[in-house]
């Protein structure tokens, strides 16, 4: 295991900024820490780097152990959510103000500023100031200025938040390339599912300073553990149910909006449950066709997950096509948000308008269930206008 930190406490002014936290973390991998403003994603971080004063617990490094160390004599490079450049030194100079430090010859010097200055694409900037920059070639820069010090664990906090959606792309993918082309073992931190998602090979999500889930992306976007995740991740549609009939092995028929859906993942024993459905997974058919199969081996007439009497809303402005689509053969109306993708749907011949009537079909893999208890008020729908 690389990097490996073992029950991290963190304490300032009485209060707990950190509880309790563990992780084991492979050499080489990426891990993002996901959770909202003041979970304690950066202090996190500083406290890998030795910046975050006295805390509880260990942290180990390929079996070594970091705490005691100072932060200069830690295999970690920090990159800071504001890039911390000195304005009134070039590109340059930026690059290599920690090789000069240590007094790394010359060559040394040059090497490393040729390589990662080609690599992030920025060695025609050297002659600049932080100032002549934007923003995404700041960032570059910023980055620079560690991997030159080859760190064996890069710390990014936040690092494209500052960003335009075009070059936060842009930076991603080099980030990822960078990673994967230096074994960088990487936490690192944002807010953004999105970004977590397409970056992360494991996912931490904190909730005021504690883990509440970590594993694979599709584990924490596809099962959350509980409805803050499922919040959080962007399920956007989380239901009240109810269990009607378990078939063992987690696998049940669930009541939600007067309709009734296969689950193959329902929590044991409660039979009041939040039901969770990602947009991404409900596919659109036209009203009134009935398929010729079942749904996951399930037989019978084809209309199992399906259900009928669904029209389409609004379409709202969002990445390809997002739709609100209300469910109105249950005994109330509910609003589901269900993603379209243009070819797809044109050739199954679907007119996406207002108005236009269709049936929604989802798979039981995809309907995932969390327990729900009377005196629990949340139920995340889409707006009603």
């Amino acid at each position: 295991m690389g990097l490996v930190l073992e029950k991290i406490t963190l304490e300032i002014n009485r209060r707990k900024i950190l509880k309790d936290i563990s992780l084991g973390l492979e050499k080489g991998k990426l891990l993002v820490v996901l959770g909202n403003s003041g979970a304690g994603k950066s202090k996190l971080l500083e406290v890998v780097a030795g910046l975050a004063g006295e805390h509880e617990g260990e942290i180990f490094y390929d079996g070594q152990p970091l705490c005691g160390r100072p932060p200069q004599a830690r295999p970690v490079g920090l990159v800071f959510q504001d890039y911390a450049l000195f304005p009134h030194l070039r590109v340059r100079e930026n690059i290599l103000f920690g090789l000069r430090s240590r007094r790394a010859p010359g060559s040394e010097q040059r090497r490393w500023l040729e390589a990662v200055s080609r690599e992030l694409r920025i060695d025609h900037l050297l002659g600049r100031l932080p100032a002549e920059l934007s923003g995404g070639q700041q960032q570059r820069v910023a980055l620079a200025r560690c991997l030159v010090l080859r760190p064996e664990i890069l710390l990014l906090d936040e690092p494209l938040s500052a960003l335009d959606a075009a070059t936060r792309e842009r930076l991603a993918l080099l980030i990822k390339k960078i990673q994967e082309r230096f074994s960088v073992t990487m936490l690192y931190v944002t807010h953004d599912h999105t970004e977590a998602r397409f970056m992360a090979d494991r996912i931490l999500v904190l909730e005021e300073g504690a883990v509440v889930q970590e594993g694979l992306p599709e584990e924490i976007f596809n099962r959350p553990q509980d409805r803050f995740i499922a919040h959080f991740t962007a399920t956007r549609n989380i239901l009240p149910g109810r269990v009607v009939e378990r078939h063992g092995a987690g696998r049940a028929l669930v009541e939600v909006a007067g309709e009734r859906l296969f689950s193959s993942s329902v929590p044991e024993p409660e039979d009041d449950v939040w039901v969770c459905l990602r947009p991404e997974f409900l596919v659109l058919e036209k009203a009134g066709e009935i398929a010729t199969s079942g749904v996951m081996g399930i037989s019978g007439s084809g209309r199992e997950n399906r259900i009928d009497g669904c029209r389409i809303r609004r379409l709202l402005p969002q990445a390809g096509a997002t739709l609100l689509v209300e469910m109105e053969g249950g005994r109330e109306k509910v609003r589901l948000l269900a993603f379209a993708f243009g070819r797809e749907q044109a050739a199954m011949g679907l007119g996406l308008e207002p108005g236009r009537e269709l049936a929604v079909r989802v798979d039981p893999g995809h309907v995932h269930c969390l327990p729900r208890h009377p005196d629990d008020p949340y139920c995340r729908t889409p707006p009603a206008s």
